[in-house]
């Protein structure tokens, strides 16, 4: 593990102590923010919302579906993801600890993780277990595709919107969809300020972020 997913991990766990979390249902809590996004783009996956603040950073595990359910905010709100995947290196690398079998974690201790039903399906009826067809049939084709993995068995698609403020300020969100020989697995949606304070927020340079 390198030293900035340490420092970022020591970070969150720091932060973490000051968040109040709400565990039931639909995130609640007051955007400071108000946006009208297109119908094809959503702000919340499984009951977490990158634009409501009732959950500041957390995340939570469906011990039947195996499913992770993450949010992470960064520079005062300026950056703000919610991932709902399988994936354990992606909640680990973010800081929480998903260490089990009796496993020691690997430098410090991570923040806990709560279990609890997930529901796997974001805000405008995109849910996991969808094929690619159907994802563009409801929500329109996307703005970029990618293929990933060692035979392409990753397909990716990337929607996303920029709504600006004014000349030099607003917030683009991006939601990112993950499919394995034709599935959807994982679903990744990204709120960021614009101008961002870790680079240029509009390039999507290195998406998807994943990992594969």
């Amino acid at each position: 593990m390198n030293f900035l997913t340490l420092f970022r991990r020591w970070s969150l766990i720091a932060f973490f102590g000051a968040c109040s979390v709400h565990l039931h249902g639909e995130e609640s809590g007051e955007d400071l923010h108000k946006t009208t996004w297109p119908k094809s783009l959503t702000v919340s996956v499984g009951g977490m919302s990158t634009e409501a603040r009732g959950i500041a950073i957390s995340c939570w595990h469906d011990p039947k579906s195996g499913y992770y359910l993450y949010k992470a905010v960064d520079c005062d709100w300026g950056h703000v993801s919610v991932t709902l995947t399988k994936d354990r290196r992606m909640v680990t690398n973010c800081g929480f600890e998903v260490a089990r079998f009796g496993r020691k974690p690997e430098n410090s201790p991570g923040m806990a993780v709560k279990h609890r039903k997930i529901e796997l399906v974001t805000k405008n009826g995109i849910h996991i277990g969808m094929s690619r067809e159907q994802v563009e049939q409801k929500l329109g084709r996307p703005n970029r595709t990618a293929a990933r993995g060692k035979n392409k068995e990753y397909w990716c698609m990337l929607y996303k919107n920029v709504a600006m403020e004014s000349s030099e300020s607003g917030r683009v969100l991006r939601n990112t969809y993950i499919f394995k020989h034709d599935k959807l697995i994982e679903i990744s949606i990204n709120l960021d300020s614009v101008p961002g304070c870790c680079g240029d927020s509009l390039s999507d340079d290195k998406w998807p972020w994943s990992e594969f």
